[in-house]
């Protein structure tokens, strides 16, 4: 890592060679390391304490319980199922391999989130200290704090909690851990002078082993997630800086020797993009391909103002009904991104560094970005996980050429505001810890940011029934109804569970009405279909109760044991002129 390369014009101040200084030794850099991993997993600590939400965790949590512990029929579910939205197999098995441990004890499951960051955190100042090495004039000092500051806000960052404290977004946060190391493996494989290594064929300047430690690394992410399928281009960035290999190599050879990324990448695009995934991005097929543009720029811009400055965020950010080229909330983002495209490129010589990150930034964000989506989200916190990491290389080589013609009285001051801001981020970082306690902490502070968010409301909800707080729910269901588009395919559910709440308040003609419209809206909707039963039973409609009910059970008869001891349905059990024809409608389902 300590070799000479060209000097980079962002980080030789012009007419300053390279610079001798004390060499720090690998062990000096690994203990500040773990220093700083250790520091971000204090600033986490909280996570511990969390428990499941119901947005996904119930999904693993379901299946988990299904299989119960590893065995071939485990093994092959895991390594060909598509729940949830994608293959997933290695995220799966760290998954059961916490459910055998711990069962459903929240804390087992997020303590491996916690520690997988704290490693995460790690590994990237690992590769920062390597691509530093890169530069010829960078003083030890400088990598190792430049290394160190990087790595932190990796791991205090607030935009960083929703990975490490939803335990459903761990597939993320392992395909990041994955990623770095395989990048960490390339720069290796590089070498220090980028020339060839022994036993790698002569057209390759590439170490062998090195490289397929790359290689299979990057296989192991993209059966984590499919995030990953942008790594091939971070390599090609790399390559233009700080490796600088396109010096005396054409383009077309750097692209060809990562043939085997670049082939693994399609095919996890292809497989994400295939039949299950294309059935959850049918909700968003009326977004035209101008509108999706719209989207990612602005969420772009998003991810880079929130970095700096981390105030206003949400668990959830819904897709706007409003995107449109008239709008300065989107065109502005355009644009900023159409000018800093053009400033790096027209500045890729002087300050080659730019191009790099903007380029890494741009292709991490591709596949999250809302170009192609799944889920009704514009962004999310979680996706800026790793896309961070570049974004905070160009501003660490631009503050230190800063620093390095700055006055004393002058870093002074920087340090006090750097130590300030590490200070805001930790605080902002526990208190969006406590966000992610529970549903209805979750939904609520959604809602603090767009009150009329329907499935935020709808969730909030869900969460205050399951409390038993009737009438907070009743409001937050109320409002969810109110505010959905009238064709949107959630809103008879919104009705179904609105019915459902009317109906424990004991309002049984308004739970009638909601009911009624829940099943005229989704025929589908049986738990809908049992509660009208209920619902007319206790009005004394036994006639209509009766065909209600016997129409469901017709089509799911195992509603048949939960009506024949359901309060609810009483009086059409002991009524002298349904209650022979209730008991041969359950018996026949029971047949």
């Amino acid at each position: 890592m300590g070799g000479k390369t060209d000097p980079s014009p962002c980080l030789s101040p012009e007419g300053r060679g390279v610079v001798h200084c004390l060499h720090i030794s690998p062990r000096v850099v690994a203990w500040s390391l773990t220093f700083v991993s250790i520091l971000s997993l204090w600033v986490f600590r909280p996570v511990l304490v969390n428990g499941f939400v119901d947005w996904d965790d119930h999904i693993y949590l379901r299946e988990l319980a299904r299989m119960g512990t590893f065995s071939w029929s485990s093994l092959r579910w895991m390594w060909t199922s598509l729940e949830p939205f994608y293959l997933q197999p290695i995220a799966w098995m760290t998954h059961l391999a916490d459910y055998q441990i711990w069962g459903l004890n929240a804390v087992g499951h997020h303590a491996t989130n916690w520690i997988l960051h704290g490693v995460y955190v790690a590994l990237v100042g690992a590769l920062v200290w390597m691509l530093t090495g890169k530069a010829a004039d960078m003083r030890p000092m400088e990598r190792l704090a430049m290394s160190a500051l990087i790595a932190l806000v990796c791991g205090i960052h607030p935009l960083q909690v929703e990975s490490v404290a939803w335990v459903a977004a761990r597939n993320g946060l392992l395909c990041s851990l994955w990623m770095v190391a395989a990048l960490c493996a390339y720069v290796r494989a590089v070498g220090d002078d980028g020339k060839l290594h022994r036993g790698w064929p002569r057209h390759n300047d590439l170490c062998r082993g090195w490289w397929w430690t790359a290689v299979a690394l990057d296989a192991v992410a993209l059966l984590t997630k499919p995030f990953a399928v942008s790594l091939p281009v971070v390599m090609l960035a790399m390559d233009y800086f700080p490796l600088r290999r396109y010096q005396g190599r054409g383009a077309w050879r750097l692209v060809a020797e990562k043939w085997p990324v670049i082939a693994l990448s399609a095919a996890a695009a292809v497989g994400a993009i295939g039949a299950r995934a294309q059935q959850q991005l049918e909700g968003l097929s009326e977004n035209t391909p101008t509108m999706r543009v719209l989207v990612a720029a602005h969420g772009m811009v998003f991810y880079l103002w929130k970095l700096v400055w981390p105030s206003w965020l949400s668990p959830f950010y819904p897709l706007s009904d409003s995107v449109s080229l008239r709008s300065g909330e989107f065109v502005g983002p355009v644009l900023f991104c159409v000018a800093v495209t053009i400033v790096a490129v027209w500045l890729r010589k002087r300050m080659p560094v730019l191009l790099a990150a903007w380029g890494s930034y741009v292709a991490l964000l591709l596949p999250v970005c809302g170009l192609v989506q799944v889920g009704g989200q514009a962004m999310a916190d979680r996706y800026a996980y790793l896309a961070m990491v570049p974004v905070l290389l160009a501003f660490s080589v631009g503050i230190l050429w800063m620093w390095r013609r700055g006055s004393a009285l002058g870093k002074v001051a920087f340090c006090v505001a750097v130590g300030a801001w590490l200070a805001l981020l930790g605080l902002r970082t526990r208190a969006q810890i406590a966000v992610w306690h529970d549903d209805i902490s979750l939904w609520s502070a959604a809602l603090e940011h767009f009150p009329d968010d329907p499935h935020s409301n709808y969730d909030l909800g869900v969460a205050l029934l399951a409390a038993h707080r009737l009438e907070e729910a009743r409001v937050a269901v109320e409002r969810a109804v109110t505010h959905s588009n009238p064709h949107a395919p959630q809103l008879p559910m919104a009705r179904g569970t609105l019915g459902v709440i009317y109906l424990k308040m004991h309002d049984y003609n308004e739970a009638i009405v909601q009911l009624q419209q829940a099943v005229a809206g989704d025929g589908t909707l049986w738990a809908a279909r049992y509660n009208l039963a209920c619902a007319y039973a206790r009005t004394g409609r036994l006639a209509e109760a009766y065909a209600v009910l016997q129409a469901l059970l017709a089509k799911q008869p195992q509603y048949a044991s939960l009506a024949v001891r359901d309060g609810e349905l009483r009086a059409l059990r002991d009524d002298p002129e349904y209650g022979a024809k209730f008991a041969a409608l359950i018996g026949a389902a029971g047949k």
